[in-house]
């Protein structure tokens, strides 16, 4: 099934195609698909990928889940190239309830490698399941306007097209971000300042991250880049969502903006409490390259804890959803259930 996703601004990943030839040195999908890739010369020698040759390059066939030579599935068995995983179509149709989608996260749907027989074969099966929202985002947005051109590209209400702007240079992709339904802008990494009163159309949604991790050179935000596009987002009446990081908390601080448009709100449907680390129960420690250590002021008053002279710790894999014995998981929703 689909991957229920740790990004602020979706419910799911979705991946029928992964990959992408652009080779940004911040991505962190490619150091996560060649870390997760096997021995891609075995793999391809498997008889399970089917190879051919796109007008940009070469491109992959997946009809079932790859596995190895022990029977072990291989998420990404030839790295970061692209390929199609022709047997995830299915995948938004059987998933009933309605949810928020993120196309292709772990790739990039609209690379020139990309066949749009593909892109059409995703479309479809965004359209045999309709009660979804799906969010498109490529660094390749003429692929968009060549698509609207032979009329392959979905005008539905529940289809979101937006574009990925690191700097100001790379401001002029919205414009070929066609307002098909609803057009959005990406600013992920923000890598210095930029000014979206010079974008030759409007945006319905902004959303702003840093690049993450340790490594020498690694972009750093400022307060005064992420003022000047929240202060736009005010001005236009844009709604403007800052990712979750500890990057980005280190210059803006713990009160991170994150407005939704309308129709993308996030729904509570369950009494998980999202996100620990906001809860005002939540206390951090840093820990050195080893990122930031949360404990709950009030998990040790639960029962099963016998020490109780201090914070719980609260597990890593629980941060961005409440733990088990969290006294809060069971407030009433925002519909007043149970």
């Amino acid at each position: 099934m689909m991957n229920k996703s740790a990004i602020d601004w979706c419910d799911f990943t979705w991946n029928p195609v992964t990959g992408c030839p652009k080779g940004c040195h911040y991505c962190y999908a490619r150091r996560q698909a060649r870390r997760f890739c096997g021995d891609v010369r075995l793999n391809l020698a498997s008889g399970q990928i089917t190879t051919v040759t796109t007008l940009g390059g070469r491109a992959h066939i997946l009809e079932q889940p790859f596995k190895n030579e022990v029977g072990k599935p291989v998420l990404f068995p030839v790295a970061f190239g692209t390929t199609f995983h022709r047997y995830r179509l299915a995948m938004p149709a059987q998933k009933k309830k309605p949810a928020s989608i993120f196309v292709c996260s772990m790739g990039d749907l609209f690379a020139p490698t990309v066949p749009t027989r593909w892109i059409v074969d995703v479309f479809d099966a965004c359209e045999a399941a309709p009660q979804h929202k799906y969010m498109f985002l490529t660094k390749y947005p003429e692929r968009y306007k060549a698509l609207e051109q032979v009329a392959l590209l979905p005008h539905g209400s529940n289809f979101w097209y937006g574009t990925t702007v690191t700097r100001l240079a790379e401001l002029d992709r919205i414009a070929s971000v066609p307002p098909a339904a609803h057009r959005f802008v990406s600013i992920e990494p923000i890598t210095g300042e930029i000014n979206l009163d010079l974008a030759l159309e409007p945006v319905e949604w902004i959303i702003v991250g840093a690049e993450t991790g340790n490594w020498p050179g690694k972009a750093r935000p400022y307060k005064e880049w992420l003022g000047k596009l929240v202060e736009y987002a005010r001005r236009k009446n844009v709604p403007i969502l800052l990712k979750d990081s500890e990057e980005l908390r280190d210059v803006w601080g713990d009160d991170l903006i994150q407005e939704f448009p309308k129709g993308l709100e996030p729904m509570t449907t369950d009494n998980t409490l999202p996100h620990c680390r906001q809860c005002e129960h939540a206390s951090s420690i840093k820990q050195g390259k080893r990122g930031m250590a949360y404990a709950c002021e009030i998990g040790r008053e639960t029962e099963d804890y016998d020490d109780r002279t201090e914070a719980r710790h609260i597990p890593g894999r629980y941060t961005r959803s409440s733990p088990p014995w969290c006294p809060r998981r069971k407030e009433p929703t925002k519909n007043g259930e149970k």
